[in-house]
Order: C-alpha cells, then structure tokens, then sequence
C-alpha cells in the first residue's frame, strides 16, 4: 500500500475512474484509487463509502467500519453514513450495536429503505419476528426499483394484498427475490392456500421459470411468471410477493418445522441414479453435490462464494466424487473426481431435486441449492460466511431444516476452519457407510 507522502502528491483520481474499477470488480485497486482520492478530499464521503464497499468485499469489515466511522466524524448526522457504519458493523456480527446504529439512521431518515431492510433482517435473525417481518415490507417501498422489476410488473397487475376480504376474488402470489427465497418460502403456501379457500377465494402462485416444473406438482394452479401466464385465470384481484407471506400468516419462530416439505419426482429421480450410476467414474464412492459459487449480483456474494483452491482440503478426502450443481460454473481440476451433468438439466430445479435425491450429501454456501436440499430431506453441508443470510442465526443451529447441518466462519473471509470441518464429516460419512 502507498505511504501517505505518496497519496498526497498523487493526482486526486475522479470518482468515475474509481467506479470504473469498481464495475470491473478490482476491489485492490478501488482501495487505493480512494485512498488517494480523500487524502486530497478527506470529508468526501462517497469515495469514502466506496473504499469501505472494497475493503468489505476484501473481507476486512473492522477496516470498513472505521472508514466509515472517519467519514461521520466529517460529515456529523449524514443517515447513510450511519447506515453504511451499521452494516459493517452487523458485518462482524455486532448485532445490538448494529441494531441502534439502524435506528439512529431511521431517526435521522424515517423514509430510508436499505436501512429499513437491513434492520429488519436483525431483527428476523434475533428471532423478534412480530417487528422483523413487518419492517420487511419496507423492502417493498424502494423508489430507485426498476419500472421492469417483478415487483413493478406486479403492483401494475394488481394492488398488494394487505389482508382485504378474499370471498369471490383471486390472490395471486409471485416469485419476488431469489430462488432459495422461494424455496425457502414454499413451505408456508399451503397454509396460505388455505386461508384464501377458507374466506372463498383463490390462489394462483406465479413462479420463475425454473422452479415451475418442481411447484407445479405440489402447488396449484401454478404458473411460470415469464410468461405472464396468469393472464389464463383472470386478472387477479390482489397480489403478494412471497416473501411478504410470513407477514400475512403472522409467522412466528415455534411455527417453523425442519420436516421436509418438497419431492423429487419419481420418475426422473430413477431416470437420474442410472444417469450417475452410468456416468460417475467411480460407483463405489460418496457421490456428493458439491456448490462453492453464488450468483456474482447477489449483495453479499463476496462474502458467500469461495475460489476452488479454498477446497483443497475438501478434495483430499479419499473415495468421493463430487457433482457440481450450478450449470455454467468453473470446471473442478481433472485431478478431483467428479461428475458435471448439469448440461442434462431440462426443466431447472426439477432435474436439480431428483439429481440431488440420488446423492449421498450436497456440500454448499448459502445458495439455493441449500434450500433445495433441505426441503427434500436430503444431508446438506452448509458453508456459511461469518455472518451470513439472516436465517441461519448467529450460530450454528436453524430451524429451517432438519438434514442442514452448519458450518461457519469463525472470523470474516476465513474459510479453512470450515472447509477442514466439512472434510472431516465426509471421512464420516465415508466410514459410516462402510
């Protein structure tokens, strides 16, 4: 890193060349294109945010933190300041001091969204789900949401459901944020079916595309939302996003049941094992599924994804063959066995559900494929992140799935602990199988 002489006789780099490098993701060089940059302009503090936005994705939240700590002492009662110094402190699991942080920003800015949101993910990871899910809906109210977002398209379809009447009327609830989301969320859909029946109404679930062919077999009618394909019922009367259903059912902690709740369908579960038992190059090994890479515009991907050299110890456990889950990701080393067949992925999460019921395990990061796993029963490894999705808690017990056994950092960015950890029960399984 240059000394400080250095920065200040440096040309002060514009704030487009930082953003340049910043959409490029060259995090190191974002860091000392700032660096530079305030030690011309000190009280500038959106360069500031910008070199905290890089030395978190480095995976340095205190360094984060205190940057942005330097930029409130310049620029007092600024509430995205505030905001930005609350998520990096809930970065290095502070929570309470988070907790205030957020509400101190809100006091400053009753209108802010992100800092509504983030709040309200403590306050669901604290288990205070009666504020938590409620504050959620703040997420709802983003006035920079894209005119071409899903939640745009819906509110144009129909007005949000907010608890009216349903006798006579149609409520069509929708894929609103990821997959694991819905998978997450789908447990609770029959209970909101039959509430909606119960008051003489109906329901419609609208789904991506990828998740159609697994929900259409337990949840109907359902129908892909690409298409717009609930036109052919009707123009609904109400809609909500499925993540604003733990609000409407008053969800509560004690509610949640790790029991699985979705199935493979049987037929390409058998089509599937003889897949793998034809394709594996070795039968007798563990076939494990194996996920190390998110989705790169997920928020926190930074934090949940893991380069394949971070493996390594993963690789090492003899008599395992492992299947990459995510189509289009990197190919694993030819000298790990494994066995991609995701390119025989026809109808999304369908193919993915049976694939993974004729596994052993599925050893992944936060992602979808988790979800997966646990609603269908199967042993799921989860390699979390210090922090993590705001479900997972702040330990390593959940209540979401009964086969989800976790697995977490013990520090930001310090993923050997965890990856030997995993290892370990792999030589586990291994032993107990034989």
């Amino acid at each position: 890193m240059p000394d400080a002489e250095a920065l200040i006789d440096a040309p002060n780099p514009s704030l487009q060349t930082i953003l340049e490098k910043r959409f490029a993701g060259d995090w190191a060089a974002v860091e000392s294109l700032c660096l530079t940059s305030l030690a011309h302009d000190p009280a500038n503090a959106e360069v500031a945010w910008q070199l905290a936005g890089a030395q978190w994705r480095r995976h340095a939240p205190a360094a984060a933190e205190n940057t942005m700590r330097g930029a409130h002492a310049l620029n007092p009662g600024n509430a995205n300041i505030v905001a930005a110094m609350a998520q990096f402190v809930a970065e290095q699991g502070r929570y309470g001091e988070a907790q205030r942080l957020y509400e101190r920003a809100l006091k400053l800015d009753p209108g802010a969204t992100t800092p509504a949101v983030d709040l309200a993910e403590i306050e669901l990871r604290n288990g205070d789900w009666r504020r938590g899910w409620a504050r959620y809906e703040a997420r709802l109210g983003r006035a920079d949401r894209a005119h071409n977002s899903i939640v745009s398209i819906m509110a144009r379809v129909a007005p949000h459901w907010a608890g009216q009447s349903l006798e006579g009327r149609t409520l069509l609830v929708y894929s609103e944020q990821g997959n694991g989301d819905d998978l997450q969320m789908a447990r609770l859909l029959p209970a909101l079916a039959a509430r909606v029946q119960h008051e003489g109404g109906r329901m419609v679930l609208a789904c991506r595309q990828a998740l159609h062919a697994l929900f259409s077999r337990h949840f109907a009618p359902c129908v892909e939302i690409e298409t717009q394909a609930y036109a052919q019922h009707g123009t609904p009367d109400y809609c909500l996003p499925i993540m604003s259903v733990p609000l409407m059912l008053r969800l509560k902690p004690d509610d949640v049941r790790g029991t699985p709740y979705l199935a493979a369908d049987a037929s390409r579960v058998e089509a599937w094992r003889a897949l793998v038992h034809a394709r594996t190059p070795r039968r007798d090994a563990l076939q494990i599924g194996l996920v190390w890479r998110g989705d790169s515009k997920h928020r926190r991907d930074a934090q949940r994804s893991m380069d394949l050299e971070t493996l390594d110890a993963l690789f090492s456990v003899p008599n395992v063959v492992f299947h990459p889950l995510t189509p289009g990701g990197a190919a694993l080393p030819a000298s790990v066995a494994h066995c991609d067949l995701t390119h025989h992925y026809q109808l999304g999460f369908d193919d993915v559900a049976a694939h993974v019921s004729t596994l052993d395990a599925i050893v992944t990061i936060d992602s979808a494929p988790l979800h997966l796993g646990g609603a269908l029963g199967v042993p799921v490894y989860a390699m979390l992140d210090h922090v993590s999705q705001w479900a997972w808690g702040s330990a390593e017990k959940q209540r979401w799935y009964d086969s989800v056994t976790l697995f977490r950092q013990p520090r930001p960015g310090d993923w050997q602990p965890v990856v030997a950890r995993v290892a370990q029960a792999l030589h586990a399984l291994a032993s107990a199988r034989a």
